[in-house]
């Protein structure tokens, strides 16, 4: 019997990244006010313009993309297709 393990594949600043991009994605007002308090803009900024893939849904990258005069990467978008 072959046991398979998932890996965590990620670069340092993963943690952070998938943590704003939640908050793009979904995030309430306050949620928003703590991401303000918490993460230093620069570093917002970088989780826009460098996004994880597969994790932004259509409208928080239209709003990323207007809010930091970016063009995010279609593979930025969540994907349904199996």
């Amino acid at each position: 019997m072959t046991r398979y393990r998932l890996k965590w594949v990620a670069g340092k600043n993963t943690p952070q990244k998938v943590y704003i991009t939640r908050v793009f994605n979904f995030g309430t007002w306050e949620e928003w006010r703590a991401l303000k308090r918490k993460f230093h803009p620069l570093a917002i900024e970088e989780s826009v313009k460098k996004p994880l893939a597969g994790q932004w849904t259509k409208r928080a990258k239209n709003f990323a993309e207007v809010l930091y005069s970016c063009k995010m990467p279609r593979k930025a978008l969540i994907s349904y297709d199996v």
